[in-house]
C-alpha cells in the first residue's frame, strides 16, 4: 500500500519536530543543571553567557557522540554500582567540554564537574518521573473510560 506525499510529509514533520523538542529539552536540562551547580559550588564559574551556551551545546554534542562509547566500555562498572557510575561518565563529559571552551568557563576540578553531573542527572530523573506519572495517569483514565463504555458487553475478557 502506497502512502501519498501529504502523509509522508506529515510524518517527516512530526519526526523533525520531535527531534527538535528533544534537543531543546535536553539543552534546557543541561543548562539548568549547570546553573544550579554553578550557584551552589565555587568550583564552577561562568563569566560569559555566550561561552555558557557553547558549553551546553558541547555537552549535548559529547553526550550524543562519546557517551554511548563510554557506556559500552564502562558497562561492568555501571552495573556493579547500580547506575551510579553514570554520574562519573557525565562528569567526565562536562569536564572535557569545559576544557574545550576557550575562555569564560572555569571548572576547577573533576569534583566540581561531578557536582554539576549530579544536578543534571537529578533534573533529568525528576522530569522523566513527572512525565512517566503523567503518561500513566493518562493511560489509566483512557482504560477506565473504555471499561465504562464496554460494561454492557456480554463477553468476558480474560
Amino acid at each position: 500500500m502506497e502512502r501519498n506525499s501529504d502523509e509522508e510529509s506529515t510524518a517527516k514533520v512530526r519526526i523533525t519536530r520531535r527531534i527538535e523538542l528533544k534537543f531543546w529539552k535536553s539543552c534546557g536540562q543541561i543548562a539548568l543543571g549547570l546553573l544550579i551547580a554553578g550557584a551552589t559550588s565555587s568550583g564552577i564559574v561562568y563569566s560569559n553567557i555566550f561561552y555558557f551556551f557553547l558549553l551546553v551545546f558541547l555537552v549535548w554534542i559529547l553526550n550524543c557522540l562519546i557517551r554511548p562509547v563510554l557506556i559500552v566500555f564502562a558497562l561492568p562498572f555501571i552495573v556493579f554500582t547500580m547506575g551510579i557510575g553514570m554520574l562519573f561518565i557525565n562528569a567526565l563529559i562536562i569536564y572535557v567540554a569545559a576544557k574545550l571552551v576557550p575562555e569564560g568557563i572555569t571548572v576547577a576540578s573533576y569534583w566540581s564537574a561531578l557536582w554539576a553531573s549530579f544536578w543534571v542527572s537529578f533534573l533529568w530523573w525528576a522530569l522523566e518521573m513527572f512525565r512517566a506519572e503523567r503518561i500513566a495517569i493518562f493511560k489509566f483514565s483512557d482504560e477506565s473510560k473504555q471499561q465504562k463504555e464496554n460494561k454492557d458487553d456480554d463477553v468476558i475478557d480474560l
